[in-house]
This record gives C-alpha cells, structure tokens and sequence, in this order.
C-alpha cells in the first residue's frame, strides 16, 4: 500500500470511528438507510466498486456534501482510478472548511501524488481562486515529458493554449497560461465545447490534443509523452506535395 493510501486509511478509519461505538457491532442495512449510508458501510468494508456506486447516487441527491466527495475520492484511490480520486480529492480542498480533517487529509493525498496545483490551491486557502461562470467548466491537471529513455520531468513554467474549434459555442474563445514550477495547470472558468489544446500555435508541438468540455465539468487531464503528438495527433498538419 502506498503512503498515500495509508494516509488516506487512517483518516478514514478515524472519521469512521468517531460514527460509530467500539461495542456495538456493524448494523445490517436497511430498507431506510440512504446512499450515503451505505456508501460509507460499503467503503468500511473495502467494497469500493459498491462505494464509488453509491457515492455517485448520493451525491445526486447533495452534490455539495463536502463528506461525500471525500467519501468518492478515498474509493476511487482505493480502485486506482486517479483521475476520479484527483478530482474529487481537489474538489474537498477547493470548497471544503479549511480547519476539517478531510480537507487536510485530501491535501496530503494531492501533494504526494503531486497534483496539487499550489499557485491554484495556496492563493486564496478558504476558497477557489476564481468563481466560475454558471454553466461553465474548468480544465486542469500537469505536463510532464521526456525524450525516449529518460526520467519523466515536469514541463516547468510551458505555455498552453486553449483554442475554440470553428463552427462550435467555443469558436471565439482562447485561453492561455503558463505551467507552475511543477508542471500543474488549471483553466479554472472555460465556456463549455469543443477545444484544442497545445504547446505552440506555431511550428511543431509536444501536444495538440481535442478536448470536449462538458458544462460544469471538472476535467483532469495529464499531458505525457503517451499523449504526445508523437503518440497522438488530433489535429495532424496537412502536407503538401510539392512537385518535382
């Protein structure tokens, strides 16, 4: 188990052992008992497929229930599902109390995984840096890159660009940035649709990737050399014969 699971575990363990009496044994579940309920019951039992299930329908019912999230993210750690559990562990940092356990315990997690933005996350610790428009989404994650052979090393202070696509609801929107000392990025409040998003609006780059933004979607997306021009090309430059 990684040190960020056992983290993850000790917290959890303590959250949970704080709900319930150390003599008295697991209830069974009931017709009565919520998803959230069962949630944190499937989650205590290490059914984390059953977890992330029940999570997801609760969180339908409360979508700003900080415990729920939290809830989600451990599960999806526990499944590897690092996209899931990166987003939902940064949505607790983001919006939950500064002072609560799962919020510190959420931190710990995304540093060590180093997806913790800190330029995004540090600025303005008791809230998101920037509200979002109603509606719209945000696009984050971390680009890191290395030649054949090498150690993967973060793409320090890389410009990215957010380019609408033509004939689309984004066709006249751009956003640009630059990465952190880490490589992380975040386009925090970007009008839902069809975008590319590269290194270079001219000559060769690392990435050039369409990206479908959902309205009020979250994405996480980690730009490697496994989603490198060289491994994939979304928008692949048309050559021109030239005639001898």
């Amino acid at each position: 188990m990684t040190p960020s699971r056992v983290f993850a575990s000790i917290v959890l363990l303590a959250l949970l052992a704080a709900c319930q009496a150390p003599s008295t044994p697991p209830a069974r579940p009931t017709s009565s008992d919520t998803p959230a309920v069962l949630a944190a019951q499937a989650l205590a039992a290490g059914r984390y497929a059953d977890a992330v299930l029940l999570y997801r329908e609760a969180l339908g019912e409360a979508s700003s229930k900080m415990e729920l999230h939290y809830g989600l993210a451990v599960a999806s750690s526990y499944l590897d599902r690092r996209d899931d559990a990166i987003r939902e562990f940064r949505w607790v940092v983001q919006y939950g109390s500064p002072k609560a356990a799962e919020v510190n315990a959420s931190r710990q997690w995304l540093m060590r995984a180093g997806a913790l933005p800190p330029a995004a996350y540090t600025a303005n610790p008791t809230g998101p840096e920037k509200e979002r428009a109603a509606g719209n989404a945000s696009l984050e994650g971390r680009a890191m890159f290395a030649e054949s052979g090498k150690t993967l090393q973060p793409m320090q202070r890389q410009q990215l660009f957010l380019v609408g696509q033509p004939n689309s609801p984004t066709q006249r929107e751009r956003y640009n940035l630059r990465t952190d000392e880490h490589g992380n990025f975040k386009f925090p409040d970007v009008v839902p649709g069809p975008y590319k998003l590269t290194n270079r609006l001219a000559g060769q780059p690392t990435w050039r990737l369409l990206v479908e933004l959902k309205a009020s979607e979250v994405k996480v997306l980690e730009l490697t050399p496994a989603n490198s021009v060289a491994s994939l090309d979304d928008f692949p430059e048309r050559q021109v014969e030239v005639k001898q």
